[in-house]
């Protein structure tokens, strides 16, 4: 059984992973476009997909037990 502070550092860890790949995806994407590297170019798509894939699993909505926002 994890306690809390394991799933704070997991939390954190998730957050700061899913932001280099968003941020390393879409300066990737960038330099691939002006060089028209068609690979390159999905290759950046899919990181920033898998970055904010992990942003969205880091939140609290998603953890058993959190009560989701109604606004």
């Amino acid at each position: 059984m994890a306690n809390g502070q394991t799933k704070t550092v997991g939390g954190l860890l998730m957050r700061v992973l899913g932001v280099l790949l968003v941020v390393v995806g879409v300066l990737g994407a960038l330099a691939s476009l002006t060089q028209g590297n068609v690979v390159g170019m999905v290759l950046g798509v899919v990181l920033v997909a898998g970055g904010a894939v992990l942003l969205k699993r880091s939140g609290r909505a998603g953890r058993s037990g959190a009560v989701a926002s109604t606004r």
